[in-house]
C-alpha cells in the first residue's frame, strides 16, 4: 500500500538517575514552530527502510567526526555524574533564562521544525539533539536546493562578520559545504552574540523539495564540524548566561488536536509533565572516550511489563530520528514478546497488527516509560498489518550494545537535556 510521506522526514532522519525538585518555572516567552506536509510517495516497507540506512549514515559519519577531532580536548568531555542518581540537586533556576517555543505538529509526527533569526534574517530549521552544526544557504549558493529555500544574505546584516573557513557534511544520502560566518541569532527570547553558523554554497538535488532551510544541532560540541567543534548554540547562549544550562521537549501527536508541544530552551515547561523528572547521567561514547552524544544508560525493557532482562545496553537520545533503531537481536527479542509480529527476512524489517494493543516499556533510572501502541506503527503494508517502528540494523559501537532511541519514544515522555553534568531527563506527559 503506497503511502505520502513528508518530504521533510528525508532531512529529519539525516542528522539521523536523580531527582530534580525545583526547574519548574513558568515559561515565559513563544514563537511557532511548524511541520510541513510531503509529495514524496513511498510504500511503508520502503520508506522504513529509507529512515533506517539515512539514520545508520549519520551516525557513520558522525563517528569519522569524532575519530578526526579526538585529539582536541572539550569542555564537554568532563561529567561528574558517577551514579545513577543525584536526589540533592535542587538547584533554582532563573525565570528570566528560560524561554518556551510551541511546537505546532502537523502530518505524520516524523519531524518538528521552527523558526531561528540569524542576522536579521528569518529560516525554518530543524531541532536536532543528534548533530552539532547549525547552517543555513548562501545568497550565493548556485545549487538547485539553494535557490529553492530561504538564503543568507550578507548584505542585508549589519552584525555578519565574514570567517570563511570551508566546512562540509554528509548526510543520509546528500551532503552539504560551504563557508562558516559569524552573526548574532535568536531563538525564542534569547540571542546568541557572535555565534559561528555555516552558509551553504553547496546543497545537494535531495533537499529540493524540503521546507526546512537548514539545522540546528543540539548535541555536543565534539559533533560540530564548523571550525573543528565550534560552540553550539546552546553552548553559545549558557557561555553568554543568557540561559540556564539546560533544554527540553514535548513532543506533540498530529492525532491529539488538543495538544501543544513545546520546546523549552533554559527550562522546562511544566504544563506538560506530571510527577518528578528522572535524570540519567551523560555517557561518555567508548569511540573516542569522550562526551559527544546524548548517551545514557538503559536499564531494561520489557512487552506487556514483562521484563526482557537487557543488561549494559545504552541509547543515544535523538529528536532528529523518527524511528527506534536497536541491534538485530535486541529488535528480535522485543517483538518476539508482541503477539503477530513477523520479520519480513528480504527488508530485514519487523511487522506487527495495525491493531496491536501490546505495551513496549524502556526503563532508564529505574522508572518505566511505556510507548503507546499507536506509536509502534510506521504505516500499513496490508489492510491488517503494518511496519513496527522498533527497527533492527544498528550496530553503532560495534558490539551491538548501543540503541537509537527516537520520536516514538519522545512523544510519550517529556525530555530534558541538562548540558552541565550531562544528564537527560524524563518525566510522564499528563
Amino acid at each position: 500500500m503506497e503511502l505520502t510521506f513528508m518530504k521533510f522526514a528525508f532531512f529529519f532522519v539525516i542528522f539521523s538517575a536523580f531527582i530534580i525538585h525545583n526547574v519548574n518555572a513558568k515559561p515565559l516567552h513563544s514563537i511557532k514552530l511548524i511541520k510541513r506536509g510531503s509529495s514524496r510517495n513511498m510504500d511503508s516497507m520502503e520508506y522504513a527502510k529509507y529512515l533506517r540506512d539515512s539514520a545508520m549514515n549519520k551516525y557513520k559519519y558522525s563517528k569519522e567526526v569524532m575519530k578526526k577531532s579526538c585529539s582536541k580536548s572539550s569542555n564537554n568531555n568532563k561529567s561528574s555524574s558517577k551514579s545513577k542518581s543525584n536526589k540533592g540537586n535542587s538547584k533554582v533556576l532563573s525565570k528570566n533564562k528560560q524561554s518556551t517555543i510551541d511546537l505546532k505538529d502537523i502530518q505524520f509526527d516524523d519531524a518538528y521544525f521552527g523558526a531561528i533569526t540569524i542576522g536579521n534574517q528569518n529560516f525554518n530549521i530543524l531541532m536536532d539533539t543528534g548533530s552539532s552544526d547549525l547552517f543555513v544557504p548562501n545568497t550565493n549558493c548556485t545549487s538547485p536546493a539553494c535557490r529553492n529555500h530561504n538564503s543568507f544574505d550578507v548584505k542585508k546584516s549589519k552584525t555578519f562578520k565574514k570567517e570563511g573557513n570551508p566546512w562540509n557534511v554528509t548526510f543520509g544520502t546528500g551532503s552539504a559545504s560551504g563557508v562558516t560566518g559569524i552573526d548574532n541569532v535568536k531563538i525564542g527570547a534569547f540571542t546568541a552574540e557572535n555565534m559561528i553558523f555555516g552558509l551553504t554554497d553547496n546543497l545537494s538535488d535531495d533537499f529540493i523539495n524540503l521546507e526546512s532551510d537548514g539545522i540546528l544541532g543540539m548535541a555536543f560540541d565534539r559533533l560540530n564540524t564548523l571550525d573543528n567543534q565550534a560552540p553550539t548554540l546552546i553552548t553559545t547562549l549558557i557561555n553568554q548566561k543568557k540561559i540556564n544550562p539546560l533544554f527540553s521537549f514535548h513532543l506533540s501527536r498530529i492525532s491529539n488536536f488538543n495538544d501543544q508541544g513545546t520546546l523549552t530552551i533554559g527550562g522546562v515547561d511544566n504544563t506538560k509533565f506530571q510527577g518528578k523528572i528522572t535524570f540519567n547521567p551523560v555517557i561518555k561514547t567508548s569511540i573516542v572516550n569522550a562526551i559527544a552524544f546524548w548517551l545514557i544508560n538503559v536499564d531494561d525493557a520489557s512487552v506487556n511489563k514483562k521484563s526482557l532482562n537487557f543488561k549494559g545496553r545504552n541509547a543515544i537520545i535523538d529528536t532528529g530520528t523518527s524511528t527506534i533503531i536497536l541491534p538485530d537481536n535486541d529488535a528480535a527479542k522485543i517483538h518476539s514478546q508482541i503477539p503477530g509480529a513477523v520479520l519480513d527476512t528480504n527488508a530485514n524489517m519487523f511487522v506487527i497488527p495495525c491493531n496491536t494493543t501490546s505495551t513496549v516499556a524502556f526503563k532508564f533510572g529505574g522508572v518505566d516509560f511505556n510507548i503507546n501502541p499507536k506509536d509502534l506503527l510506521l504505516g500499513p503494508v496490508d489492510g491488517q498489518n503494518c511496519v513496527s517502528a522498533i527497527v533492527p540494523g544498528f550496530n553503532f559501537d560495534g558490539k551491538n550494545l548501543t540503541w537509537l532511541v527516537g520520536v516514538p519514544f519522545l512523544k510519550n515522555v517529556y525530555s530534558v537535556f541538562k548540558v552541565d553534568n550531562p544528564a537527560v531527563g524524563f518525566a510522564r506527559n499528563k
